[in-house]
């Protein structure tokens, strides 16, 4: 099998059928007679289900269906695709069509004739989302960045190709956490950056809001970084040293001068410092506790509840 393309799909009724009619017409017959198109359906609510079993009873091409027992999340989705993908190259891709497929082929000729690239990685030449946003995410790469020995291309997205021996590596680390823009780094191989411009959304809506990419990118940091405990234990030692340094003033003054001691308001706010403080250094540790609770029960990543392939 030359190519493996793993295409999650969530509540994407309104697209999947539209996106493999696509996908056929840009990959053209000759290839897609040797290609594999994975369809994961991530435990959709609508009718996605139904639709891709269409697909799969019309085609004539290499299909897959992975269906989950529930919504297990596109981290599992894309372990699922990468577990069942069988070609030399592998993309991944979503169903949407704000990625269109035509870019496979310019990623397929970028390794046809680069042999010393192991992947291509797609980025948005130009953003069309909010300035928040572009804004969190900006900050995101740069604090990941900062945390970890892992650089992270800033902007690339899961929309990429990548090389059968990458693809293994992946595979290969058995953590149930999973942060795929982190693991794509950290398992190495050369990538090329390639940019490509976002079509607007015809069907449906966007799956990520502001909180669930601000969840998504804590976790990333969590996954790959342990600064986030340093720091914490810095800022208390700092803390700890200015109690000490404040009570020996406080003692002094009260000695020489018989100063009193400061009045309601300045011990109230030195509470809520220190609380607040307190509270996040256990927040953050709680938060590696989760995760090594989550590891540790050794539950599976997703369950599958149907698999069709031809």
């Amino acid at each position: 099998m030359r190519l493996s393309v793993i295409v999650p799909c969530y509540n994407e009724e309104g697209n999947v059928k539209r996106f493999y009619e696509e996908t056929v017409r840009a990959l053209g017959d000759e290839l897609m007679r040797d290609t594999e198109l994975i369809f994961v359906n991530d435990g959709s609510r609508d009718a996605t289900l139904a639709h891709l079993h269409e697909i799969y009873e019309s085609s004539e091409y290499h299909v897959k269906v992975l269906s989950f027992s529930r919504n297990f999340g596109k981290e599992a989705a894309l372990l699922a695709g990468l577990r069942a993908a069988e070609g030399e190259l592998t993309s991944i891709i979503d169903a949407d069509l704000q990625q269109r497929p035509e870019y496979i082929l310019q990623m397929m000729e970028i390794l046809d004739t680069h042999p010393e690239y192991d992947a291509v990685a797609c980025y948005q030449d130009e953003r069309k989302e909010g300035k928040l946003m572009s804004f969190v995410k900006t900050c995101f790469y740069k604090v990941i960045d900062s945390m970890t020995d892992v650089k992270i291309a800033q902007a690339a997205s899961d929309f990429r190709l990548l090389r059968r021996p990458v693809v293994d590596a992946i595979l290969s680390l058995p953590e149930k956490c999973r942060f795929s823009k982190g693991i794509f780094a950290w398992v190495g191989f050369e990538t090329y950056l390639m940019p490509y411009t976002v079509e607007e959304r015809t069907e449906g809506t966007s799956k990520w809001n502001f909180w669930k990419l601000l969840k998504y990118a804590f976790s990333g940091i969590i996954s790959f970084s342990d600064k986030p405990l340093i720091i914490s234990s810095i800022v208390g030692i700092i803390l700890f040293c200015i109690a000490i340094l404040m009570m020996i003033v406080v003692v002094i003054k009260t000695l020489i001068w018989g100063d009193p001691v400061a009045g309601f308001p300045t011990l109230c706010s030195l509470l809520l410092l220190l609380s607040g403080v307190q509270l996040l250094s256990v927040g953050i540790l709680g938060q590696y506790m989760a995760k090594n609770y989550t590891e540790t029960k050794d539950r599976p990543v997703y369950i599958l509840k149907e698999e069709l392939k031809k």
